[in-house]
Parts: C-alpha cells; sequence; structure tokens
C-alpha cells in the first residue's frame, strides 16, 4: 500500500471520528406559548396508596417538585365505579350515588394524589372521565356500554359537583375531559378497565351538558373543557365535522391522543386542518405509551415491551418534539406516569428493572413491583424515561415561549429553543452513535450559562456550558442523549 493510501486512510479514520456539525439558527419571534407538560394518574394510585407514606411522599416529589419531573399538568381520573371491570386497580370508586347524591369518602386513593398535585403548585389539574357512572350509562356499566341519549344534563351535573366540592376544597380543578377515548367502550366483559363508547353524533350532547351545568355554578371562566380525546389522530380529523360545529365555542381546546403514532405528515395535516376548519382552537396531545423502536423512532407503533433504557427514552422524545415542534402544540401528557407492568420479579431479580423485557409495557416513567402486596416490595423503579421528560417538563413551564429553529441542519423531531422573559433553554438530542455538534445562532447576543444531559451513563447530570460567544455557540451533543443548554441575555448586558 502506498503513503498516499496509507494517508488517506488515517485522514478516513480521523474524520470519520470527528463529530458532525449541524447548524441552525434561533428565531426572534415566537411560535406558541406552552401551557402544560404532564401526565395521568391511572390507575396506579389504588396501588400506590398502600405503600408507606414516606413511599408516597417520595413518589409525589419525584413527580411534582422541580428537583422531579417538575409536572406542570396533572390529570386525575374520576372513576364510575368499576362496574364490569376485573382488574380491581383499574376499577376506581365513584362518588356518585343517585342523582345529586355523592359520596366525597370515596377514591381515596386517587384524591390523595390529586391534592399532592394541588398542594405542589401544579398549575393544570385536569379530572377526566373514561366513563360516566355505570348508573348513567346504557347498560348500567362502566364498561362495554355507551352513553346513554338525554343524559347529558345528568352526567354534567355530576362532573360540575365534584369539581365544585374539589374547588370548594382549594383543589382548582381548571380542565375537564367528559370522554377520554370515546371510540372504545373496552369491552367484551369483564373489560380490563372503564370505557364508555359515545358515537360521534352523541358527542356535542355530552359537551353542553357539561357547559350548561358549569355555566348554572359560574365557572365557566375557570374550568375548561376538553374533547374529545379520541385515540388515534385520524378518528378525530374525521369525526369532527359531525358533531364539534355544533359546540365549537363551548371547547376550551381539541384534545387527542396518537396511538395510531402519525407519520409526520399526518400530523401536519391534522393541525393545519384544525386551523382552517376551527379557527381560533388549540390542538392539545394528552396520551400516548407503549412503543418498542429505536432512539430514532424507527420501528415504533404500539406494541408490547419494556425497554427502560435510553433507547427506548429518546424514541418517546422524539415524539414529544413532534407534537410540540412540528404541530405546534402547547400542551403535552405522557399516560399513567407509574406503572407496575415491569415485565420482571425484580424481588427475585434485582436487576432486572434495568433491562429491557418483551412481557412489560412502556406506560410509565417509574414503575413498581406488581407483587408489592405479598412481598412487601415497595421500591420505585425509576426508567431512563423520566430523565429525558425531566428536560420538558422542568424547562417548558407555563408561559414559556417556543422560538423556531431552522436551517438546513435543523431537525423538527430533534430540538426545540424556549424563552421566558431573560432565560432561553436549547433542548436538543443526538439520536446517533456517535457525538455530533450542533453550531447554533441566537438573534442576539446571549451567555451561556449550564447544560444538562440524559444518556446512558447520565441522568439529567450538569454538563459544561455551550461554548462560543455573542450570538454564535456550540452544543456538544454526546452520542444517544439528550441536552438542554442554557443561556441568558440580562447576563451579557
Amino acid at each position: 500500500m502506498s503513503r498516499a493510501q496509507n494517508f488517506l486512510l488515517g485522514l478516513a479514520a480521523t474524520v470519520a471520528l470527528l463529530p458532525y456539525v449541524h447548524s441552525a439558527t434561533i428565531s426572534s419571534t415566537p411560535a406558541q406559548t406552552f401551557l402544560g407538560i404532564g401526565g395521568s394518574g391511572a390507575w396506579w394510585p389504588n396501588d400506590l396508596f398502600q405503600f408507606p407514606e414516606s413511599v408516597r411522599q417520595n413518589l409525589s416529589s419525584l413527580l411534582f417538585s422541580q428537583s422531579g419531573l417538575g409536572l406542570s399538568s396533572y390529570r386525575y381520573n374520576v372513576g364510575s365505579g368499576g362496574v364490569g371491570v376485573s382488574n380491581p386497580t383499574r376499577a376506581p370508586e365513584t362518588f356518585y350515588v343517585a342523582p345529586g347524591q355523592y359520596d366525597f369518602t370515596k377514591d381515596a386513593a386517587g384524591v390523595y394524589f390529586l391534592t399532592q398535585a394541588s398542594n405542589f403548585g401544579v398549575p393544570d389539574l385536569t379530572m377526566f372521565a373514561n366513563s360516566a357512572p355505570a348508573p348513567l350509562t346504557v347498560d348500567g356499566t362502566s364498561c362495554n356500554s355507551q352513553f346513554q341519549d338525554g343524559t347529558g344534563d345528568a352526567y354534567g351535573t355530576f362532573l360540575a359537583d365534584v369539581t365544585q366540592q374539589f374547588r370548594d376544597q382549594g383543589i382548582l380543578i381548571n380542565l375537564i375531559s367528559a370522554m377520554n377515548e370515546p371510540d372504545n367502550s373496552f369491552g367484551p366483559t369483564p373489560c380490563g378497565q372503564e370505557g364508555m363508547l359515545v358515537e360521534p353524533t352523541q358527542r356535542a350532547e355530552v359537551v353542553t351538558g357539561l357547559w350548561n351545568a358549569l355555566d348554572a355554578r359560574g365557572l365557566t371562566n375557570d374550568v375548561g373543557i376538553l374533547a374529545d380525546e379520541s385515540s388515534q389522530l385520524s378518528f378525530a380529523t374525521s369525526e369532527y365535522p359531525s358533531w364539534l360545529p355544533e359546540v365549537i365555542d363551548k371547547v376550551h381546546a381539541l384534545v387527542h391522543h396518537t396511538y395510531d403514532f402519525p407519520s409526520d405528515s399526518s400530523y401536519s395535516s391534522y393541525a393545519s386542518n384544525v386551523k382552517s376548519q376551527f379557527s381560533g382552537k388549540q390542538t392539545w396531545m394528552s396520551e400516548i405509551c407503549c412503543t418498542m423502536g429505536e432512539a430514532d423512532g424507527s420501528g415504533k407503533g404500539y406494541s408490547q415491551g419494556y425497554d427502560p433504557t435510553i433507547t427506548n427514552a429518546l424514541l418517546f422524545s422524539g415524539l414529544v418534539f413532534q407534537s410540540l415542534v412540528l404541530a405546534g402544540e402547547p400542551h403535552y401528557d405522557f399516560w399513567t406516569l407509574v406503572s407496575k407492568e415491569i415485565g420482571c420479579d425484580p424481588s427475585q431479580d434485582i436487576g432486572c428493572a434495568a433491562d429491557p423485557n418483551n412481557n412489560g409495557w412502556n406506560d410509565g416513567v417509574i414503575y413498581y413491583d406488581p407483587n408489592f402486596a405479598t412481598n412487601g416490595n415497595h421500591e420505585l423503579y425509576v426508567k431512563k424515561q423520566f430523565w429525558t421528560y425531566k428536560h420538558f417538563a422542568n424547562f417548558l413551564k407555563p408561559g414559556t415561549q417556543r422560538l423556531p429553529i431552522s436551517g438546513s441542519d435543523s431537525t423538527t423531531n430533534s430540538m426545540l429553543a424556549a424563552s421566558n422573559s431573560s432565560p432561553i433553554v436549547v433542548i436538543a438530542m443526538n439520536t446517533g452513535s456517535t457525538d455530533s455538534t450542533l453550531s447554533l445562532t441566537f438573534p442576539e447576543d446571549v451567555c451561556a450559562t449550564s447544560g444538562f444531559r440524559t444518556s446512558a451513563s447520565e441522568d439529567f447530570t450538569n454538563i459544561p456550558a455551550a461554548t462560543g460567544g455573542g450570538s454564535d455557540w456550540s452544543l456538544n451533543l454526546a452520542g444517544l442523549s439528550l441536552n438542554s443548554y442554557l443561556f441568558d441575555r440580562s447576563a451579557c448586558r
């Protein structure tokens, strides 16, 4: 081999080791204003309420304090009573006794964690229902049934009365979703969870009944109605025209799930259609979970499997970027937050919680032993996704504005910038296995202050601040990592 060939091979090897440099520019014109980052309290409170108080307090801090996730949104599941549901964990007690009669000693578990969220100052508290109270459904059950025509006022009264009860206690429920996934009754009986089919032609009655009940209590300015939480974007798009125009003025935001794991083009089309048909109404993402796949999102789709590693954590980060940046949505909620679907027995194999398996489900960011009641294991197992989700929840507080990033190397589903007055945060991920560099130009002079990284070996770990000066800065993106770099305008003045 000649010297020239040796030189070229050596040069190629050196270049392969150098980080790839991405170039992008931050706009000074804000896009959407963020309203909340959170998740749901279904159905784990029924189990976790049985844990020692010290564990319950620790879990509450992990979810709601700024040292933990720092969630700004929490979804409380108001129960139907679990009639017909075979899984006790997924059968929350109901306050409903009869029209106008309630037992507010019920659902101590759910109320405990809702109260914790309120005490920690979580600003957005949503009450959502998978089913109306069983006596109000067609078959008198909490699943495998359907909304009963003519009961809109009665159902709305129940939801408004419960909301008023909480608000009188200082727990300021400010959002209500009366039909979570109305496209599915979750039958046949016995069911795995509560669920109530609400046909598109029935949904206006549900919204109107709730709005009337809130209006009668003077709550329409304080409590917004979310609709309709279809499980897939494709359902929402096809069904909106048949019911939404009738009640569009009563709906606070159009809320959906993304269990069809839409492509970028499908998601963009949905957002565009809503803007053109229902001008002024925002779309929110309120539920997703349960996929295996690669860090870059390839292979994603609803499937069983548990992966606590950085690979799955980055896949889900890509889904967050898709909703917040591509669709421009201001509010994002993950599903259950806490899960027992770990797919292994950590009391027998203490290290199994850190390894992927095909038996569990990716439906939580914190896990617990499903056999806790018999083996006394009250350990909480924090998944890598907890730490990546913390980047979004810690920094994208209500009122923070997204600053669009553009340029030939800017990737919609891998980075965003946001600002709240003086501070600016840039959240960017690297789904490749080798390090890369983001060369970023700001619309003004800023100063780098700090950085945080989550990777295979780091959990929201402090890292050196970005390097550079003025308006031009370089951000190191380690292989397979999510990074948050903080900047400040005032420090430069």
